[in-house]
């Protein structure tokens, strides 16, 4: 009977935890608004705070950059992150 318990409980694989991702944005200038990408694809600009809902647990490389390159002050943002809880990330803090 025991076995059959066992079989039958979920696994973690099938249902992996997820967290939030929040970017707060504190930057001026060119950097007001930022592109974010997170593993090299687009997932769209931060201006002030956003959340990214949702995130399945691992580990990510996020990068924000002001939309306005060329211009005094743009900034590249770059940060290696493991997920394994909600997390804030702050740009100019």
């Amino acid at each position: 009977m025991l076995l059959v318990l066992i079989a039958c409980a979920p696994s973690q694989a099938s249902n992996p935890r997820r967290f939030d991702l929040i970017i707060q944005n504190q930057c001026t200038g060119p950097n007001q608004t930022v592109f974010f990408y997170i593993n090299g694809e687009f997932i769209g600009t931060v201006r002030g705070s956003r959340l990214f809902p949702g995130l399945r647990e691992g580990r990510y490389e996020l990068r924000a950059e002001g939309t306005q390159p060329g211009q005094p002050g743009h900034l590249r943002f770059t940060r290696s992150l493991t997920l394994d809880k909600d997390t804030v990330w702050t740009l100019c803090p």
